[in-house]
């Protein structure tokens, strides 16, 4: 769908993030009605959770977080200053997937991920406004972090990434044999290839 930045005012794809003329952040409407929990439809309620406002559901202990507010009590730097961590981290049975849950600013479907693909903590994203996190969730990635896991992720990357690299070079060299096989008595191309 065809917008207009609120800013320029040039067309622009709703599904972009930010204006490609100049650059805002092309912001989609956020409900005016109070938050409610996407899991049974209960008011939130806002509590303090060290140093931000977080939303909290009363009744299924789920909540809220902003994207700044997700990216900051999910970093490193926040978590090892938290001595309430424990020390080992043990992967959870994935909580009921049961459907999309609406985006608790905007409405629209979340996508599920797991977080950083190995830790087991299936949590509901909006790209835009923040994500859903079921009770216990967050203490859940919280000591992840704090027990290695993002170190775990990195290599596990890196290791898929090696083996993709790897693919890569093998079919490559097999496509050249086979070049070489087809052209075998051009004498153009075995001279070009020389150089």
């Amino acid at each position: 769908m065809i917008v207009s930045c609120s800013h320029c005012h040039k067309p622009l794809n709703n599904a972009i993030r930010f204006c490609p003329h100049c650059g805002v952040e092309n912001q989609r409407p956020v409900s005016e009605n109070t938050a409610s929990c996407p899991r049974c439809g209960c008011g939130l309620e806002e509590e303090a959770y060290r140093g931000s406002t977080i939303d909290l559901c009363p009744r299924c202990g789920g909540l809220w977080l902003d994207t700044e507010e997700f990216a900051f009590h999910a970093s490193t730097r926040d978590t090892f200053n938290d001595p309430d961590i424990p020390r080992t981290y043990r992967k959870q049975p994935f909580s009921d997937p049961s459907g999309y849950l609406p985006c608790v600013r905007c409405n629209t479907p979340m996508v599920k991920q797991n977080f950083r693909r190995i830790s087991g903590i299936l949590i509901d994203v909006c790209a835009r406004h923040g994500v859903w996190l079921d009770a216990g969730e967050l203490e859940q990635i919280r000591s992840f972090i704090a027990n290695g896991g993002l170190d775990r992720s990195q290599d596990k990357a890196i290791q898929e990434n090696r083996g993709a690299i790897e693919t890569a070079a093998r079919e490559t060299k097999d496509l050249r044999t086979l070049f070489r096989t087809l052209h075998k008595f051009d004498l153009k191309r075995i001279f070009l290839e020389r150089f």
